[in-house]
């Protein structure tokens, strides 16, 4: 599982498919949908259920993206509290 998986699934979710979320992402909707089939196997769940409709979140899928998105937010604040402290630390030196 990477942070770039997660975030495809966050942007699945908002764009409401596939095809929205890998225009979106500047990524091809087969590579897209590769991924999230792979992440699918590697958690042993189905995020989405695909249809000629569309895409739909299951019920373990909505469970993951709740996970999904604290990750990122934490992932965010990370690199928001890193960038700060080099800002900080570039600042003493000088």
């Amino acid at each position: 599982m990477t942070l770039l998986q997660l975030k495809y699934i966050v942007k699945i979710v908002e764009c409401g498919s596939m095809n929205e979320a890998s225009h979106a992402l500047y990524v091809s909707q087969p590579a897209l949908s590769s991924s999230v089939k792979e992440l699918e196997n590697e958690l042993g769940i189905e995020i989405f259920t695909r249809s000629s409709q569309g895409i739909a979140l299951t019920v373990d899928g909505a469970e993951f993206l709740t996970y999904a998105r604290q990750v990122l937010d934490q992932a965010d604040l990370l690199e928001a509290v890193s960038y700060t402290h080099l800002r900080a630390h570039e600042t003493l030196r000088h």
